[in-house]
C-alpha cells in the first residue's frame, strides 16, 4: 500500500475540521459548564448534548449544502437525499468522533474513578493531546519528516488551547 493510500483511508479522512471544531467544542464547554471543578453527571450531559446537537447540525448543514450536488436533472429525488445525507454524515462524522475522547476523561471522573479535578483537566488536556494527535497525522498526510509533524502538532496543541480559552470567553 503506498502511503499516499495510507493518509487518505477512509479512517483518516476523520482528521478533518468538524474533528478538529469537535474537540474545541468539548473542552470549551467543559471550562463553560464545569462549576469550580466538579465533575458532575450534568456537567457530562450538558457537554455530551452539545456536541450531539453541533453534529447533528453539522450533518443538517452538510445535507442542505450538498442537495444540489448531483448535476444530472434525470437523478430521482431519494437518490439526491440519499447522497446529500451520505456526505454530510461522512464530512461531520470526525466532529463526533473526536470529540467523544476527551469525554471519556470527563466519564471517569463522573464515575469517581479519579477525582473531579483531575477528570476537568484531563479531559482539557485530553483535548489538547488530540488536537496535537491532528496535527501531526494532517502533516503526515503529505510529508514523512518527523520534524515537521512534530511542528504540526505543536502548532495545533497551542493554537487549539487558545481558541479553547477564547470559546469559553466568549460564552
Amino acid at each position: 500500500m503506498s502511503r499516499s493510500a495510507v493518509f487518505t483511508s477512509p479512517t483518516l479522512r476523520q482528521i478533518s475540521e468538524p474533528a478538529i471544531y469537535g474537540v474545541v467544542l468539548v473542552a470549551a464547554q467543559v471550562v463553560v459548564v464545569a462549576n469550580s471543578a466538579d465533575a458532575s453527571w450534568d456537567v457530562l450531559i450538558k457537554v455530551l448534548a452539545t456536541l450531539i446537537v453541533f453534529w447533528f447540525a453539522h450533518v443538517y448543514a452538510g445535507v442542505v449544502a450538498h442537495l444540489g450536488d448531483v448535476l444530472d436533472d434525470s437523478t430521482p429525488t431519494w437518490a439526491r437525499l440519499g447522497a446529500a445525507i451520505h456526505d454530510g454524515l461522512v464530512h461531520s462524522w470526525g466532529l463526533l468522533l473526536a470529540g467523544v475522547i476527551p469525554l471519556v476523561v470527563l466519564t471517569l471522573g463522573v464515575l469517581g474513578v479519579i477525582r473531579d479535578s483531575t477528570a476537568i483537566w484531563g479531559t482539557l488536556w485530553a483535548a489538547v493531546v488530540v488536537l496535537g494527535l491532528l496535527g501531526w497525522l494532517g502533516v503526515a498526510s503529505w510529508t514523512a519528516r518527523p520534524l515537521r509533524g512534530l511542528v504540526g502538532a505543536l502548532v495545533t496543541c497551542v493554537l487549539g488551547a487558545v481558541l479553547i480559552v477564547l470559546k469559553a470567553i466568549v460564552h
